[in-house]
């Protein structure tokens, strides 16, 4: 009796294991961000015809918030198989024993451009594949050029150049520079802290040691970048502005520059075709070089995931050259899918001409909480609660506590 008990309970037992399993079994859940998705479910379409074994599920995800979301799900345990992130994140997972090393899954390492593959690379493992890389530019509106006396085939280069340019530009209601304050974190990071590289400050050392938000290099960059507002250059609403907001206000003809990547170009164009877009380097210190931020975004397989053989199906999938010039609006990580015909706009080529200037940001598992407390003290800058040493140095003083 006792025998057969246990072969029954037994036999329950794997009955219900595999009840579990097949309820994960073919199905990947996929994070991607809401810019992607019309490109996402056409490769899920064509993933799906090649293996219809697996189901992909696609989730959409919105930038606001987005890197406490996918933290606090990598931290619960109930994530889903494949989130898109960004580089810089990728690091602070995989020393948080948050996400799977991918080492199987990328086949053509030579194919990559090399720092893409060094910000998802930590103690000797690729913890992400990079599919998407970016730095930014200044978009400028050409005709606003030529009405305040500029010549948009001539722009200024240097800071001092720059904003006597944002001065001339603010004129009739409309805004000469505007710069972001507001939104997701990213966006002013993405925006800001390569003015402080410029001057040799930053938020923290490239070894992740060292404090540099409130060393007088940053400071003076930080007064630069928030002296647009406080000058009024920058529209009264920069708080609330990130980089979609400041297209906005672009297309509408009420901004006359502003950083952002390529993938802003196409909505330009489609929204407001009357502009004569114009893009241009990011300026520098009068006796410096310019720098940028190499941007971008990243596969990762958390891991909890409960189907990573499958999302690693996918990842390779989407990996691939074709599929990547398909899915990326900036530019692909594989040198081959830059191949790609739609790559060779006229107008992309400053955006191209920056990327040698492009650097990582530091890989520090804390990232994602050391950039928020830089973005309050930017915040507490524009608000006019704090000038820009008394808010750095508080900046400093969380920040030293992450490290």
């Amino acid at each position: 009796m006792k025998t057969l008990t246990m072969k029954l309970a037994m036999a329950a037992t794997a009955s219900f294991l595999a009840m579990s399993a097949g309820a994960w079994a073919g199905e990947v859940v996929w994070w991607t961000p809401n810019f992607n998705e019309a490109r996402a479910r056409e490769l899920v379409e064509k993933f799906q015809a090649a293996n219809p074994d697996v189901t992909v599920k696609l989730e959409i995800t919105t930038t606001d918030g987005l890197p406490q979301r996918i933290l606090t799900s990598l931290q619960s345990g109930a994530a889903p198989d494949v989130i898109d992130v960004q580089h810089g994140w990728v690091n602070g997972y995989a020393q948080n024993n948050l996400v799977l090393p991918v080492d199987d899954v990328l086949t053509d390492r030579e194919d990559y451009i090399p720092a893409a593959l060094e910000y998802n690379t930590w103690d000797g493992k690729l913890w992400g594949i990079p599919y998407r890389i970016e730095t930014h530019a200044v978009i400028i509106n050409k005709g606003d050029y030529t009405a305040a006396g500029l010549d948009p085939d001539n722009p200024p280069t240097t800071w001092t150049a720059f904003k006597d340019a944002a001065k001339k530009l603010t004129t009739n209601g409309k805004s000469g520079f505007a710069i972001t304050g507001g939104g997701e974190v990213g966006n002013t990071i993405f925006r800001s802290l390569p003015f402080m590289w410029m001057l040799g400050g930053g938020i923290i050392s490239d070894d992740g040691k060292q404090v540099l938000v409130n060393s007088p290099e940053s400071i003076e960059a930080v007064t630069f970048y928030t002296d647009f507002l406080k000058e009024g250059i920058s529209p009264t609403s920069t708080l609330e502005n990130d980089g979609t907001a400041n297209r906005r206000l672009f297309i509408a003809e009420t901004v006359s520059m502003y950083q952002s990547g390529q993938f802003d170009i196409q909505s330009i164009r489609k929204e407001n075709p009357n502009i004569d877009i114009g893009v241009i380097p990011v300026p520098h210190p009068d006796d410096g070089k310019t720098a940028a931020i190499l941007g971008g975004w990243s596969f990762v397989i958390p891991s909890d995931a409960k189907n990573p053989d499958d999302a690693k199906k996918l990842l390779g999938f989407l990996a691939e050259s074709e599929n990547q010039a398909v899915l990326t609006d900036t530019f692909p990580a594989r040198i081959s899918a830059m191949e790609a015909e739609r790559f060779n706009d006229p107008i992309l080529q400053v955006f191209k001409e920056m990327l040698p200037f492009g650097r990582p940001v530091p890989a520090h598992p804390n990232w994602v909480q050391i950039s928020q407390a830089y973005f309050d003290g930017i915040q507490r800058i524009l608000l006019g609660d704090e000038d820009v040493k008394t808010a750095m140095d508080g900046a400093a003083e969380e920040i030293e506590g992450l490290l």
